[in-house]
């Protein structure tokens, strides 16, 4: 993670046209992505000179991704492209030649970073045409010392302290899934607020075993949901299901998330703030502030969908039309 930062150091001047940022922990990939554009890209231009692309998104990722980095900024000296992908640079995509085609001609005013969703494969064309005029970096989600500095850390941006004991408690609950622990950080923040110095106490007063369990699991199946893996959302259910989880809870709680994600999204649009919208839906800033950060990533017509789904299994499990697991089944499968 050091050698992100050491990017996040230069100055904009001193930017490689190209940079290539693999990793298997999506919050790396997101957390680098926002300090990016807050460091270089000029907040007057982001709407002219700043363009995303995800390839779950777009059918023909790399001739869009070409077409955007050949469009010339406007009133600005540089465009700034991020893109996101899970199978180029991996092995998994084989149709790679348009955009090895792009890396051996890339324009002077483009300055592109490809978040990578996985582990990059060394020794293709692609990889090495991208080395060639930029950098390609793998990073890992710290450990051992690197993530006790990392907790510390967190919590000092929040202007808090906690105590060795407790960050040692969050890493055996959480190893180093960055994405949870920060929003388990953040959550304690916000239910502490009037203290200066977190303590094992204070977590354990928090974070009950049991209740973390579960809303994990939940949170995993949401995440499956949502990015369209249903494979990993039937594993995730069934974990549920096999630690005795009732059915129809699960029903209720992904609804109100996927409910609650829709109607921060639909706020957010309007311009309302995290303090606003937790204000309008009478709601806890945390996991308001949750799904802000993570509303973008899809769209209302996905959300709408899952729900219609969500609603038809209610009504197969109160009808008794089918079991509760195999309608919460056939609602993931869709």
């Amino acid at each position: 993670m050091d050698a992100l930062a050491d990017i996040l150091k230069k100055p904009l001047k001193e930017l490689k046209p190209l940079y290539i940022i693999a990793s298997e922990d999506r919050y790396i990939l997101s957390d680098f992505k926002d300090k990016f554009v807050e460091k270089f890209v000029d907040e007057a231009s982001r709407d002219f000179n700043l363009s995303y692309l995800e390839e779950e998104e777009a059918e023909e990722f790399a001739v869009l991704l070409k077409n955007q980095a050949n469009t010339p900024p406007i009133f600005a000296e540089r465009r700034f492209i991020i893109a996101r992908t899970a199978n180029y640079f991996t092995g998994k995509e084989k149709k790679e030649e348009l955009l090895i085609s792009l890396f051996s001609n890339f324009p002077e005013t483009t300055i592109m970073l490809i978040l990578v969703e996985g582990k990059i494969k060394n020794g293709l064309k692609i990889v090495e045409a991208a080395k060639k005029i930029g950098e390609v970096l793998t990073v890992s989600a710290p450990r051992f010392a690197e993530l006790d500095k990392w907790i510390f850390n967190e919590f000092k941006k929040r202007g808090k302290e906690i105590d060795f004991e407790g960050v040692k408690f969050l890493e055996q609950i959480f190893s180093n899934n960055l994405q949870r622990l920060e929003s388990e950080i953040e959550k304690i923040v916000l239910y502490k607020v009037e203290k200066q110095k977190i303590s094992l106490d204070d977590l354990l007063e928090i974070i009950s075993k049991d209740k973390l369990l579960e809303d994990s699991l939940v949170f995993n199946l949401t995440d499956a949901l949502l990015q369209g893996k249903k494979a990993q959302a039937i594993r995730e259910l069934k974990q549920m299901l096999d630690g005795g989880a009732i059915p129809l809870a699960i029903l209720s709680t992904l609804n109100w998330q996927l409910r609650l994600l829709l109607s921060v999204k639909v706020l957010k649009k309007q311009g309302k703030t995290v303090a606003e919208i937790a204000r309008i839906l009478n709601s806890h800033q945390y996991p308001v502030k949750k799904c802000y950060q993570y509303s973008d990533k899809f769209s209302e017509d996905k959300l709408l969908g899952l729900l219609e789904n969500l609603l038809e299994a209610n009504y197969n499990i109160v009808t008794g039309r089918y079991n509760p697991e195999l309608a919460l089944e056939m609602a993931i499968i869709g």
